[in-house]
């Protein structure tokens, strides 16, 4: 798992780079407009990296919602196997926009879910649980023209009490 996990990281890596050095033409962030986003997550309770990818659309040019996907790429001892995901819808209010940087406070509303199995081969058993989440951050995006770089920490105040730190490149449509 740990070759999984190195695996995701230098993928997510060599993906931002690569476009860290293209400079496209000014965006202009308006009503409508609509960007994905890929990168990854560093959950500080459960102490692993997670995959994310999203959209967001922009109502108007300080605010903006969207939802993402987060699949956490947990360490399994043998006979063991456990699942985490997180699906979130989101709401950025754009407090500071000037030049290529944009600050924003985040809101989120989510359905985490856990799941455990166990088999050692006499003995099996599994067990899963969702709650919904409840979700606070701040997020600091950089346009280099059509694509962003963006960091989010962000905390879940309800759910599965999941404090985390989100990096990735969104692209622009």
């Amino acid at each position: 798992m740990k070759q999984v996990k190195r695996f995701a990281m230098h993928l997510a890596l060599v993906f931002m780079l690569s476009f860290a050095g293209l400079h496209l033409q000014a965006q202009d962030f308006s009503e409508g407009q609509i960007a994905i986003n890929a990168g990854i997550s560093y959950g500080f309770d459960v102490e692993d990296l997670g995959i994310r990818a999203g959209a967001t659309y922009f109502l108007n040019e300080d605010m903006r919602v969207g939802g993402d996907l987060t699949y956490w790429l947990l360490d399994s001892p043998s006979g063991v196997s456990f699942t985490y995901l997180e699906i979130n819808g989101n709401f950025n209010y754009i407090f500071y926009k000037e030049d290529d940087l944009m600050l924003y406070g985040i809101g989120a509303l989510g359905i985490h879910y856990a799941s455990v199995s166990y088999d050692n081969g006499a003995f099996m058993d599994d067990y899963s649980d969702t709650d919904l989440a409840l979700g606070l951050g701040v997020g600091l995006e950089y346009n280099l023209g059509g694509i962003s770089l963006f960091a989010e920490p962000k905390i879940f105040l309800s759910g599965f009490d999941q404090a985390k730190f989100n990096i990735g490149v969104r692209y622009y449509l």
